[in-house]
């Protein structure tokens, strides 16, 4: 099974969350990141799959500061050797498709082909209305999917162009007169940009694997399978999980499972997301459990009434989370039964879990790391 860590890089400490606007404060941030490269540093040493930034803008109150994880990916991927780094998620339509899908293929060779890329559409309105294109305001699916079309094009051809109906590239009438472009055929005819070829690519070729969140229901479901897309879902309820599995299922049969760089199989498609909290004791394990509350019930209970794809409302108290299944807690043999019944009941082969830290004290998330890192992954890693 693979492991991978959620980090929305809430800047703390603990009680001054909600207090003031603590995102506008630097010597908070530099805190943050200072602990997070330490527990990238331990999630590395312990056998965890991979570590997972948010993308979020403007948030002064603090609970996710995280606007560019690209550059963070690349910054810890200088402190560890094995662990990827990724992002759930880069918010599409918030970036320019060019530009990203170069920054990108850059972080790709800077982490050593270590990146992971999650995608995601742009739901929150202060963001969007400042940085998304137009489409995103009205939350226009196909403007997603043509972004992603171009990166794609990007990663995979040499020379192309592309008309669609939010972009095309290269745009009509750009000059460029250079005799060694002519002479090499760059794109240029008669001193007019007809094609383009972005670089580098990307060191994992065709590019990076794919993550998506499911936040928009088969629309999300269809495209990850058509793509090859990981998706990642939040869903507690037995019935919307395996609905998931099963509409991932068919559409991946549907487009022949082997798409652009996943080679499909059951069970490897869908990714399931939780809240973690690992203690030596059970007592401990609610305690870390218990301070996450000041991100999940505080900030995203406000955010969202419900869990995408669900029709319940979304747990806010620690004892709600844990009989929905939202959050596991426990000793590591209690988390090591939990995970293993997972797996069994639908079949995924990879569990994400969303890391409170800051909202949760430092030594509280490093015990949460290493406890599992060294207790659960090895058995369950035994047991497959």
């Amino acid at each position: 099974m693979k492991f991978s860590l959620l980090y929305p890089v809430t800047v703390g400490p603990p009680d001054r969350l909600g207090t003031g606007l603590l995102g506008l404060e630097p010597e908070l941030y530099s805190t943050a990141v200072d602990e997070l490269r330490e527990q990238a540093v331990a999630a590395d040493e312990t056998g965890w799959t991979s570590l997972m930034l948010s993308e979020q803008h403007f948030e002064v109150e603090g609970y996710e500061v995280t606007p560019n994880p690209l550059l963070v990916d690349v910054f810890l991927a200088q402190h560890t050797t094995r662990l990827r780094l990724g992002q759930m998620g880069l918010a599409l339509p918030l970036w320019n498709p060019l530009r990203l899908a170069e920054d990108i293929a850059v972080a790709d060779h800077l982490t050593g082909g270590r990146l992971d890329v999650g995608l995601t559409g742009s739901r929150r309105t202060r963001s969007a209305g400042l940085l998304a294109h137009p489409a995103a305001a009205a939350r226009d699916r196909r403007l997603f999917e043509e972004w992603f079309e171009v990166m794609r094009l990007s990663w995979t051809e040499e020379l192309w162009s592309y008309d669609g109906r939010f972009i095309q590239v290269p745009p009509p009438g750009i000059s460029w007169s250079h005799p060694i472009s002519e002479r090499l055929g760059a794109g240029v005819t008669a001193s007019r940009v007809t094609r383009i070829g972005t670089v580098p690519k990307p060191l994992q070729l065709p590019h990076p694997p794919l993550f998506t969140l499911l936040t928009e229901g088969d629309a999300d479901v269809e495209w990850a399978a058509r793509v090859g897309s990981t998706l990642v879902t939040a869903a507690t309820d037995p019935a919307a999980i395996r609905g998931v599995c099963d509409t991932y299922n068919q559409a991946a049969v549907r487009h022949g499972r082997n798409v652009y760089l996943n080679k499909w199989k059951p069970g490897g498609g869908v990714a399931l997301c939780r809240l973690l909290a690992v203690g030596r004791t059970h007592e401990q394990a609610r305690r870390t459990g218990e301070q996450a509350l000041a991100y999940v019930g505080d900030w995203i209970g406000q955010l969202l009434e419900r869990i995408p794809g669900e029709n319940r409302p979304v747990p806010r108290t620690f004892d709600e989370l844990v009989e929905s299944g939202a959050m596991l807690a426990g000793t590591p043999d209690e988390i090591g039964e939990q995970v293993a019944a997972l797996g069994a009941a639908y079949g995924v082969d990879h569990l994400m879990f969303v890391a409170c830290a800051g909202a949760t004290d430092h030594g509280r998330m490093l015990d949460t790391i290493t406890l599992f890192g060294e207790h659960v992954i090895p058995e369950l890693t035994e047991a497959a």
